[in-house]
């Protein structure tokens, strides 16, 4: 006896010869809640897709702690002593630190045979390296190691590569000033061979940094054998980055000055926070706009099937039964809703993350493409949300329709 309100609930929501004006605004209902789930979802999707990306492409050029010598009045770069030393010496006495990559890097002018363009080229040791970015080559390798007698190796940014029309292999000028050039100063020049291109996707950093050896860039920069411009750190955790920055200040003491990768890019994670701010006040309105469609529909069927109720309940039917008729009729309103919102959604991150058809200004807003990302705990959440919203939504219906006396509801017309 139990499954007639399920029953019944199906029923009354079918398409009916008698009005199909119900049939169209159920209809309408379950839209209201498919689009407002799906919204959600793939606002939360693109939310967390920038946050994801952002976050791992900021930490492929920095690490999580980015330690340098402090800035100098006269704008002159100091270097630091004794790297190998400190390659030993952290990471036993900060247990926190993960990786430790020293680097030397200076600003320079690249030149071929189409034009030049300014960068910053870094030096590193391959082999411990932390950041990401071999993982974003699209031609060529990350291959930096090369004979002593050879043509040092460099990787630059594809687009820059595009815009000095550079090819694999290609032989390109790198000049390293020393301060301000002029005949007393003059820059050095070496050359290098062109080994492979990457694209993480933001172009204001792609087309900024440009790779090679640590050994290539300390000849090209005149530092000593022993000497560094910074350190790339990685910690085991990222939640204690901060506390590690202040453990690794200690340990390394002055001229060591670092800095979290939230610190150094502190602009564009506060537009991240931005643009997360305005979602929830959005998706609220949807919500209630899904809600207010089942509200609407519900008391439409309690109108149409006053009769009916008050056969029910001549027939013995009990109001909390029927307030359950109207409750299962919400919950399957809003099921369908948010099971097509949810296959919607899934569709979407699909499309974005295969073929990528909706792209973005790299300059603007920091990548190439709308980035998506699937969260379980995120579609676990607004499923849940959806379908209690939708229940709540039936309680004002399925009220009326269980106050009905069977007399007057047999009379209606």
């Amino acid at each position: 006896m139990a499954s007639y309100t399920l029953l019944l609930a199906r029923r009354y929501l079918a398409p009916s010869r008698r009005n199909r004006f119900i049939s169209f605004i159920t209809g309408i209902a379950v839209l209201g809640v498919m689009f407002g789930t799906a919204a959600l979802l793939i606002s939360l999707s693109i939310l967390e897709g920038f946050d994801q990306t952002l976050r791992s492409t900021m930490i492929a050029f920095t690490g999580h702690i980015h330690v340098t010598p402090y800035p100098r009045h006269d704008g002159a770069a100091d270097k630091l002593d004794g790297y190998r030393s400190m390659l030993r010496t952290l990471p036993e006495r900060i247990g926190d630190v993960r990786a430790i990559s020293p680097f030397v890097a200076r600003e320079v002018i690249i030149r071929s045979k189409a034009g030049l363009d300014g960068a910053e080229l870094k030096g590193i040791l391959p082999d411990r390296d932390v950041s990401s970015i071999r993982r974003h080559v699209v031609r060529g390798s990350f291959d930096l190691v090369t004979a002593p007698d050879a043509v040092p190796a460099i990787v630059i940014g594809d687009r820059l590569a595009q815009r000095l029309q550079l090819s694999i292999g290609d032989t390109l000028i790198v000049f390293g000033p020393n301060g301000i050039p002029s005949p007393d100063n003059p820059p050095i020049v070496e050359q290098f061979v062109l080994r492979g291109t990457y694209r993480t996707g933001m172009a204001e950093y792609d087309e900024l940094f440009s790779y090679t050896s640590l050994e290539s860039a300390q000849r090209l920069f005149d530092y000593g054998d022993d000497q560094v411009s910074g350190y790339d750190i990685t910690v085991r955790d990222i939640t204690k980055v901060e506390e590690v920055m202040k453990e690794v200040s200690i340990v390394m003491g002055f001229p060591h000055y670092p800095r979290t990768v939230f610190q150094i890019f502190q602009s564009v994670f506060a537009w991240l926070d931005l643009q997360r701010e305005p979602i929830p006040i959005v998706l609220a309105l949807i919500s209630v706009v899904a809600a207010f469609n089942i509200v609407s529909t519900l008391l439409m069927v309690v109108l149409e099937k006053t009769e009916s109720i008050g056969v029910l309940s001549a027939l013995g039917a009990r109001p909390r039964g029927i307030m359950a008729i109207f409750v299962g009729q919400g919950l399957l309103i809003g099921g369908v809703g948010t099971l097509f919102g949810v296959l919607l959604s899934l569709g979407f991150t699909w499309i974005q993350t295969t073929y990528k058809p909706f792209s973005l200004d790299a300059e603007i807003y920091f990548v190439d493409a709308v980035p998506v990302v699937f969260s379980l705990w995120h579609y676990l959440l607004v499923i849940a949300v959806s379908l209690s919203l939708c229940v709540l939504s039936t309680i004002a219906p399925a009220f009326v329709a269980a106050r009905l006396r069977p007399v007057e509801a047999l009379r209606f017309r």
